[in-house]
């Protein structure tokens, strides 16, 4: 079994996720025994058959890191070691935040699974913008996402953090929308791309999880984006669940249980987009057979957040040989039949 789940997910499960996630924060500060480490484990896979393009970018391999796990940019040296085919840090947020009261997260080991109420804490733009700029040369591409409540505070954010990344991917979030209300992202996505026309780099848009179920609203998103010129699109399967254990007693869902209405998702976003937009893919993938899934559900590459919580350092190397078996043994299949 690896070192990781062991010996160190053991240990840091006996913490509270919201001590065990500050832990693992304070572990990755320091990038120097990362790199160290990277040399000898060797986490990055290296394979031709793994290159894929998104949003106008070469990555090394579809694996990647979602936002959320580096909110604040401050941890990208050490996880650039542990051969992801690109990072997303944020949500940039414009101004400082403190986020929810605790506890914010609160973790299901048997679904390997997370319920998440951090209620977008952020140390604000200008600390990460500061952070992105005197960072080490990385090597791996870089995505920022940001957020923000109104289309000018979008896209503010947009052109403080764009000459740092290599590309910038948009969510739109709004902090007043209760259950059961609408929440009008079209307009805001209107409002935010007509901001920002003059953008140098690629942009991504994080589509909210409760229009990725909305075909009507779905697919007019899609279509904007597309005529707005926008490189790529993500699309998650996060879910709203009820949890009295949250400071907020309610979040949202990640992990393998949300897995199946990721796929749901990006084949309905991929149905309407046709080819014309490439589908970063979110939910649940734990495994290399469910990266494949996603990757013929429609993606072109995926990211991980749970996952990463529970495989630990060396996920991003375990699905990328996953995935390669995985194509190989349907390769095989196929020949045979």
């Amino acid at each position: 079994m690896p070192l990781y789940e062991s010996i160190a997910r053991p240990l840091l499960f006996r913490l509270s996720p919201d001590r065990g996630h500050a832990l693992a924060h304070a572990a990755l500060r320091a990038a120097a025994p990362w790199r160290a480490a990277s040399a000898l484990g060797g986490w990055r896979v290296d394979d031709p058959r793994l290159r894929v393009r998104f949003a106008g970018l070469d990555l090394p391999n579809p694996i990647g890191l979602a936002a959320g796990f580096d909110k604040d940019c401050e941890l990208i040296d050490a996880l650039a070691c542990f051969g992801f085919g690109f990072i997303t840090v944020g949500s940039i947020m414009p101004a400082p935040r403190d986020g929810n009261p605790f506890p914010r997260l609160v973790r299901y080991p048997e679904t390997q699974s997370l319920a998440d109420a951090m209620g977008v804490p952020s140390r604000g733009r200008d600390y990460c913008v500061v952070r992105l700029r005197t960072r080490h040369p990385a090597h791996v591409p870089l995505f920022a996402n940001i957020g923000g409540f109104t289309a000018a505070e979008i896209a503010d954010s947009f052109f403080a953090v764009e000459p740092c990344v290599d590309a910038v991917e948009i969510s739109l979030i709004c902090p007043n929308v209760q259950p059961g209300e609408a929440f009008d992202e079209l307009g805001l996505l209107r409002e935010v791309l007509t901001r920002i026309e003059a953008r140098r780099k690629p942009t991504i848009v994080r589509v909210p999880n409760d229009t990725a179920v909305a075909p009507d609203r779905l697919a007019e998103l899609i279509e904007r984006c597309i005529a707005a010129g926008v490189a790529g699109l993500k699309i998650a399967g996060g879910r709203p669940v009820a949890e009295p254990r949250l400071g907020v007693k309610q979040g949202t869902l990640h992990g393998r249980a949300i897995f199946e209405r990721a796929i749901a998702n990006v084949e309905r976003a991929a149905g309407i987009a046709r080819g014309r937009i490439p589908i970063k893919g979110n939910g649940g993938v734990s495994t290399g057979a469910d990266a494949l899934a996603m990757l013929r559900a429609g993606a072109t590459c995926v990211d991980v957040y749970s996952a990463f919580i529970y495989r630990g350092w060396s996920v991003a190397r375990d699905i990328n040989r996953e995935l390669i078996a995985a194509r190989s043994r349907e390769f095989r299949h196929e020949r045979l039949t």
